[in-house]
């Protein structure tokens, strides 16, 4: 495992620490840690590749190198694994504050702590894991190209509403930085749908599922298709052939 600390979280801790809130915020970080390790190690239970995780002092962030192809279902398990390692970690608190073995005072701010990043982490927001829950969930109802857009539409929507009910300073540098997200996402969506045909071309998947249609803009995840009358293998050898 590839372990990251952003440049900005010592400085989040440096204040912290100044102001008297330096256990709130290492707590916080920890909970943030055992929650990047959920996705990491059930990514690592089914083969992913993981470049790094991020520790940013608002929250974090595990990349890994696996093809936009990959299964849904995969990558819906590797999402759950977050919010599993953190209810078992609070599990393991409440069992330990049960037998008097940590403060009560300890105990709230690890209860408080949770409570705020489950509501705040799965927002229907890019690129929380609310924001990916739903990217899945469309990418099982949508086209590719189509689930991403309405993904950032949602974003968006979620955005306008989290900023109205949260006027502090934290809100307002957690609020530009989804904002920058999502911005990033947007510009990509070319980029990342030519991607998504590009591995088709190069890589054999064997999907289980089969759909027919005329559109090259619309394919979809966990699908092979048909398009033209073509398998869609040929039809795109001859997009990516044309362009070398």
């Amino acid at each position: 495992m590839k372990l990251k600390i952003h440049n900005t979280t010592y400085v989040f801790l440096l204040l912290a620490f100044l102001a008297g809130y330096f256990e709130y915020m290492f707590l916080f970080l920890l909970i943030i840690f055992v929650h990047e390790s959920g996705h990491y190690f059930f990514g690592k239970l089914i083969n992913f590749k993981y470049s790094e995780i991020i520790i940013y002092p608002f929250g974090g962030i595990t990349k890994y190198n696996e093809d936009l192809n990959i299964n849904t279902n995969k990558e819906l398990f590797v999402l759950i694994g977050g919010i599993t390692f953190q209810l078992i970690f609070y599990l393991l608190i409440l069992i330990l504050y049960n037998n008097m073995l940590i403060t009560n005072h300890v105990f709230n701010i690890i209860k408080k702590i949770n409570f705020l990043l489950i509501s705040f982490n799965f927002m229907p927001i890019i690129p929380l894991d609310g924001g990916k829950l739903l990217n899945i969930l469309l990418d099982k109802i949508f086209p590719y190209k189509v689930s991403n857009l309405i993904a950032i539409i949602i974003s968006i929507i979620f955005i306008l509403y989290f900023i109205l009910f949260n006027k502090t300073l934290f809100a307002l540098i957690l609020t530009i930085f989804l904002i920058k997200c999502i911005i990033i996402e947007f510009y990509n969506i070319k980029y990342k749908y030519n991607k998504f045909l590009l591995e088709r071309y190069l890589n054999e998947y064997n999907f289980k599922k089969i759909r027919i249609t005329n559109n090259i803009n619309l394919f979809k995840r966990d699908y092979s298709h048909i398009i033209n009358n073509e398998f869609e293998k040929n039809f795109l050898s001859k997009i990516f052939d044309r362009s070398k």
